[in-house]
């Protein structure tokens, strides 16, 4: 599947040092895709249009979730996510997003 190249450039990102931001939506989707996979939970998206929303909804997620064991890797990761600026989508659409954050732990 053509998303696990996303995947793999999110991971990618948190080794380096400093790590690199986020550059797009499809990198801030693909990152809630991974920590959220290993909290072990997905998103509703009923009710969300617009990426910003996703971000919104994320921090929510977050708030009320166990992160006191996740790995390195996805407290990068949420550290990137809330520095990042969600931008007006222009090549990507809902349901990329949607597929990227929901992610199937076998298609990786």
């Amino acid at each position: 599947m053509i998303y696990n190249i996303i995947y793999d450039a999110v991971k990618k990102k948190t080794t380096t040092n400093p790590p690199n931001i986020f550059i797009g939506n499809v990198e801030m989707a693909a990152g809630m895709g991974i920590v959220l996979g290993e909290i072990g939970t997905q998103m509703n998206f009923e009710g969300i249009d617009k990426p910003g929303k996703i971000k919104e909804k994320f921090t929510e997620m977050l708030g009320e979730a166990d992160t006191s064991k996740l790995s390195d890797m996805s407290n990068i990761i949420i550290e990137l996510i809330n520095r990042y600026q969600v931008k007006d989508m222009v090549n990507e659409t809902m349901e990329d997003l949607e597929i990227l954050v929901n992610r199937k732990e076998e298609s990786l």
